[in-house]
């Protein structure tokens, strides 16, 4: 997945979509492939597999590590779905796992496509699960 990764990243900095020039220099400098883009921060994977977050509106110079797994796992949903081969990384669905209340388990917010629902896009929360700061 590295390798993968690493083009990715590439790619990424090579696109002339204008959208995203705001997010290339951190992106460039610290390494790593965004895979969501809030209004406050950006969490994104490193070739090496660790996540880091990007509090772009705190602190553009330092990119944090990342260790929340409800965050990884919203992150890495969100990117497989402009990155498809990122889909292996997401975990599969654990035993304890529920159906998320607010998507009832389709992982997306009925008549409301492009807000993220509450279980990151999976369909599933783990109960009792702590979630760090939201990323924006």
């Amino acid at each position: 997945m590295r390798d993968a990764i690493e083009t990715r990243i590439q790619e990424f900095l090579t696109d002339n979509d204008p959208r995203f020039d705001w997010v290339r220099p951190a992106v460039r400098k610290h390494g790593f492939l965004p895979l969501y883009l809030g209004w406050v921060a950006a969490l994104g994977l490193r070739p090496n597999g660790s996540f880091v977050r990007w509090d772009h509106e705190d602190d553009r110079e330092v990119v944090k590590p990342l260790s929340d797994p409800y965050w990884e796992r919203m992150a890495l949903c969100q990117g497989a779905k402009k990155y498809p081969e990122l889909g292996s990384l997401i975990p599969q669905r654990p035993l304890q796992a529920r159906d998320c209340e607010s998507c009832r388990g389709t992982g997306q917010i009925e008549g409301a496509l492009q807000i993220i629902c509450a279980c990151g896009g999976l369909g599933w929360m783990l109960p009792g699960e702590q979630r760090g700061p939201a990323p924006g």
